[in-house]
């Protein structure tokens, strides 16, 4: 179950060598309508038809939360995406019942990988723009074949995350933030979700919004 978990958690992104992500926060902003003070409980809701990456994204988010003395709950055991959009109120009503009084959604913006490829062996033959190595392609050929060697491949994928804090009583939004994480080949996945979190989550209470 965790090598599947960890197989889902960043499904599709190319990652790097071991060691840790670069996470910066890409925007930052608390509504200059909203004037409450700290939310009690925020339901968090990660958008997302993988179950597991949804489970993984909220209990995060909600465990971190707990862990500072924030009222907390994760949704996916309360009801399933396509419940939340068929009725928005029964939604609304259901997360309100189980004491919440605000909505955190998470959602993947965009990714975008870009992998490098270099020689790890020194070229063995240097053709001339003109004479051998270039008069026919077959010569052509033979350069490019006696200079095969070790490639070695890097591939950086950075992944955009979204996160909305929406007051549940007014349905007003009082706080949106981004956040752009460089992940590199062999990293553990799972261990990468924790410091993201920890950062949206400390610019949340800088912000006054949470505990």
């Amino acid at each position: 179950m965790k090598t599947q978990y960890c197989q889902l958690l960043f499904a599709g992104l190319t990652l790097g060598l071991a060691g840790c992500a670069s996470t910066s926060l890409d925007q930052n902003l608390k509504s200059p309508a909203y004037h409450g003070g700290a939310v009690q409980k925020v339901a968090v809701v990660a958008v997302d038809e993988r179950p597991l990456v949804r489970e993984g994204f909220e209990n995060r988010f909600a465990r971190q939360m707990v862990e500072h003395g924030q009222g907390a709950m994760v949704t996916y055991d309360l009801m399933s995406l396509p419940e939340i959009k068929a009725d928005k109120k029964a939604a609304t009503a259901r997360v309100q019942q189980a004491g919440a009084d605000s909505v955190l959604v998470i959602r993947l913006t965009n990714q975008a990988t870009r992998t490098t490829e270099t020689q790890a062996t020194a070229q063995i033959f240097v053709p001339v723009i003109t004479g051998y190595g270039y008069d026919t392609w077959f010569n052509y050929y033979d350069v490019a074949f006696m200079n095969m060697g070790t490639s070695w491949s890097d591939s950086k994928t950075q992944v955009y995350l979204e996160m909305i804090l929406y007051e549940l009583k007014t349905g007003q939004r009082v706080w949106a933030g981004g956040t752009v994480t460089v992940l590199k080949d062999g990293m553990d996945r799972v261990a990468q979700v924790d410091p993201i979190v920890a950062k949206v989550l400390g610019a949340m209470r800088k912000d006054g919004l949470i505990r």
